[in-house]
């Protein structure tokens, strides 16, 4: 039985009913109108800027130019930072201050000096001493050597080793302090420096929601997300000869970073023979007749590192040393009697099979 409250109810709904039908002028909702919804397609930017001694190139995708611009701004004035921790071409860099505190003194230091040591003490070790950030004394000789064309004599180059060995670097963890033990020693971050700044200039185009980015810092390449639509980012593989028709090509990766090391920009060239500008620390000479090595890592630091120390080990034990560390591999590029000879790692993007993408120029698509 319906409760007087409820009849009440109903014939006031009936009511309603039968006026809006009686009435057509009846007030009724407007009908709601659909807008298409619309997405600014991403475009291609490029920025360009010179930090480390070198250009420092950043494409991305967006659909805001003011923001990319924005964006690639943040990450070049990251790499600056970097810069004045990092370069000891500038006195007053951290990297420097530490050189010139009291031998065996710890020094606290900033989380990014510690990190890039850390890593550079544990390729050290992978490698046998082949990579070392305490060369400082004997790059110093060499820089100028190029200066003034003449390479450095063995008597200045042995004085100079005496202050060489990454053995004699302390790091205490849990005080993020740095200790040198010897007075004189002096930190080179050139073969691991920039790889570490690609892989902090990514992180903040990421920190900005622009993801399919890529940072580019001479040799080292750090690769974000694929580019829209793409498997991934072209990135071309040096060689001493680009005209030779078994040159690799280029790889196509995400998420990745890549570091080429050799002499084809950087070299001291001397009656006839060329010495690199990368340097054996067993007897602190410019490399004569060296490789091409890309090296392909998680991050930059790690492949800039890796170039460096299989550009002075033989061949057999760098891949040996590459093939080690999880998710790296390298690839090694000689001349020889035929022609350039490449020795591939296991699991180098193509590998041996050359199934790497010929070489193509890529369309930009706009520019900032």
């Amino acid at each position: 039985m319906q409760s007087p409250r409820s009849l009440k109810d109903l014939a006031r709904s009936v009511l309603l009913v039968t006026w809006c039908v009686a009435f057509p002028l009846c007030p009724r909702l407007p009908a709601v109108q659909k807008r298409p919804f619309s997405v600014k397609p991403l475009r291609e930017y490029s920025f360009a800027a010179l930090r480390m001694g070198t250009e420092f190139r950043i494409v991305l995708f967006a659909s805001d130019p003011s923001a990319a611009q924005k964006a690639a701004l943040a990450a070049f004035n990251r790499v600056e930072e970097l810069e004045n921790i990092m370069s000891d071409y500038r006195e007053d860099s951290e990297v420097m201050l530490l050189c010139r505190a009291p031998a065996g003194t710890p020094r606290v230091v900033t989380p990014e000096l510690f990190h890039v040591l850390e890593t550079a003490l544990r390729i050290s070790r992978l490698s046998g001493g082949a990579f070392d950030v305490t060369i400082g004394p004997v790059s110093r000789l060499w820089r100028e050597a190029r200066k003034n064309k003449r390479p450095p004599s063995a008597q200045e180059i042995a004085s100079a080793r005496r202050f060489v060995g990454y053995t004699n670097i302390t790091l205490e963890p849990d005080a993020r302090a740095v200790s040198l033990k010897l007075e004189g020693m002096r930190i080179d971050l050139g073969g691991i420096g920039k790889g570490y700044a690609a892989d902090e200039a990514l992180e903040v185009l990421n920190s900005r929601g622009f993801t399919a980015a890529l940072v580019q810092a001479g040799g080292e390449v750090v690769a974000g997300k694929s580019p829209p639509g793409k498997p991934g980012w072209r990135i071309a593989i040096r060689e001493p000869d680009s005209a030779d028709p078994s040159a690799p090509g280029e790889l196509v990766l995400h998420d990745r970073g890549v570091s080429t090391s050799g002499d084809a920009f950087q070299y001291l060239e001397i009656d006839g023979a060329r010495y690199s500008h990368i340097i054996d620390p067993a007897n602190g000479t410019g490399l004569k007749g060296s490789p091409v090595v890309t090296v392909v890592a998680r991050d930059g630091v790690t492949a800039d590192a890796l170039a460096t120390a299989l550009d002075v080990m033989p061949a057999p034990d760098g891949l040996r040393l590459v093939e080690s560390i999880e998710g790296a591999s390298a690839l090694i590029t000689r001349h020889s009697p035929g022609g350039l000879h490449h020795l591939y790692s296991k699991g180098f993007p193509g590998g041996p099979d050359r199934k790497l993408k010929p070489r193509e120029t890529p369309k930009r698509k706009g520019t900032g």
